[in-house]
């Protein structure tokens, strides 16, 4: 008896740990992207502007709502993959240790090898919901303050410099032949 307490008493530490450690979304701490100012441009006024965007793209990235609501669904995953987790394993693992050529003393010890499997896996589930969406706020955060900047006459990577194009004269659209 006073082992079962035990073990309990560890695996529930265990659990705890886990569920705790499911991963949190972390606020884009600043753009994963490279923007110079254009040619010209004094660098305190690159600076005022940068700080202008990446306060824009914040906002537009949904602000800490956003990052505390993923923060919520993680929790949320972790907690609910590490009970469905914990019920299968617990299941296979009793089926394993119960069986014809066992005296069914093994059941015991299959369910809590698997339901700390289990949990475990339900808990790395959880972390790595969180994963991608912290991924997803920073493309989000990265797509407006690109776009922030550009729009304040900076380059950023993948625009093209507006070349002078040669005009065709209009008969060259002309279809009403």
């Amino acid at each position: 008896m006073k082992k079962n307490r035990r073990f309990l008493k560890a695996a529930s530490i265990i659990v705890t740990v886990l569920l705790l450690f499911t991963g949190c979304a972390t606020a884009p701490l600043g753009p994963t992207v490279q923007v110079m100012p254009s040619p010209g441009k004094p660098f305190a006024k690159f600076q005022t502007e940068s700080e202008e965007c990446q306060a824009w793209a914040f906002q537009q990235m949904g602000g800490q709502e956003a990052v505390d609501r993923i923060n919520a669904n993680a929790v949320l995953y972790g907690i609910i993959g590490g009970a469905i987790g914990a019920g299968i394993g617990a299941l296979s693992g009793a089926s394993w240790g119960y069986g014809p050529r066992s005296t069914r003393r093994y059941a015991a010890h299959g369910a809590a090898m698997g339901a700390g499997i289990g949990t475990a896996a339900g808990a790395a589930q959880g972390a790595a919901a969180s994963a991608y969406s912290s991924q997803q706020l920073q493309m989000i955060y990265d797509d407006a303050y690109v776009q922030c900047m550009y729009s304040k006459g900076n380059q950023v990577p993948g625009s093209v410099p507006n070349y002078e194009r040669e005009h065709y004269p209009q008969e060259y659209y002309d279809y009403n032949d």
